[in-house]
């Protein structure tokens, strides 16, 4: 029996994994169920900024708490599942600010050399311009800290230490993009498999940058791009106090459709010239760092 559970290094990883999985769906269940008893919250748009922000916020804190709890028992740093604590707005950060502005400006601009993108105007202006403008980055950090927490921080690094990096990223990224297929509405393939190669590429930055500080950054980035300032659509809505009024004229395979230029087919080639130039400027592996492996008795 002993086998079954333990192996040299302590608990076995799978069995980690699944009390992670269920300290989480506990505490979404009881912190959702408090909410609705107490708050009663009402039904919002779903690209409204408030909204969202609560809806991401809330799932943020509980994996935190449950990764905290699994540190706890293993006798880890929050770093060692390469969550960025003391560097978590460093220059690694504001490097992938940096990169995911420019691939959805750059997604955004093909669209627009084939004749499917236009500014027609502002859509917001004054004081309203500089609420959204502050709300949006403030909500796009929460979903970049909460999906990257979520998928690519305890769950990745033990899954990994189980069937290997590459594995476990692969299926992680299969789930994540499941994630999007199957609980947003108006979804079609494009996005499953966009999304999909995004979480793949989030975890080659986390392999070669030892962090997710590069990663919260460019997730946090690149949504604020395509959802705020370039203004695009996102499960069939715009987002509430988006930036600019814009038209999308063309074919879906172009603009996206309703679900907007993440879902362009220009998408596919910008992903692929992502991993030729990060591996080529970020060629060493330091994801995860040689050191003792969690030991549970």
């Amino acid at each position: 029996m002993r086998k079954i559970f333990f192996n040299a290094r302590g608990l076995r990883a799978g069995w980690r994994l699944l009390i992670f999985i269920g300290l989480v769906i506990g505490l979404e269940f009881g912190v959702g169920w408090c909410i609705e008893k107490i708050f009663h919250p009402p039904q919002v748009a779903f690209l409204d900024p408030v909204g969202l922000g609560v809806e991401e916020l809330l799932p943020l804190v509980e994996v935190v708490i449950a990764t905290w709890v699994m540190s706890r028992i293993e006798r880890r740093r929050f770093a060692d599942y390469g969550i960025p604590v003391r560097n978590a707005f460093g220059r690694q950060f504001w490097v992938g600010i940096g990169w995911g502005m420019s691939i959805a400006s750059l997604v955004i601009g093909m669209i627009a050399a084939f004749g499917g993108y236009r500014i027609v105007g502002l859509a917001i202006h004054g004081g309203r311009l500089w609420y959204f403008l502050v709300l949006w980055i403030i909500v796009n950090l929460t979903i970049g800290f909460s999906e990257e927490l979520t998928f690519r921080a305890y769950l990745l690094t033990t899954l990994a230490e189980w069937i290997g990096y590459w594995a476990a990223s692969i299926l992680i990224s299969i789930g994540f993009g499941a994630a999007h297929y199957f609980l947003k509405p108006h979804e079609r393939w494009e996005d499953f498999a966009m999304t999909g190669l995004f979480s793949l590429f989030v975890c080659l930055t986390l392999r070669r940058t030892g962090s997710l500080a590069f990663a919260i950054g460019f997730h946090a980035a690149f949504d604020f791009g395509n959802i705020f300032f370039w203004s695009g659509q996102n499960a069939g809505e715009f987002a509430v106090g988006h930036l600019f009024e814009t038209q999308w004229p063309g074919a879906q395979w172009l603009t996206g459709g309703q679900l907007g230029p993440e879902t362009s087919w220009m998408v596919f080639p910008v992903i692929a010239l992502m991993f030729v130039v990060f591996d080529r400027l970020y060629p060493e592996k330091k994801f995860p760092a040689r050191g003792p492996a969690a030991v549970i008795y």
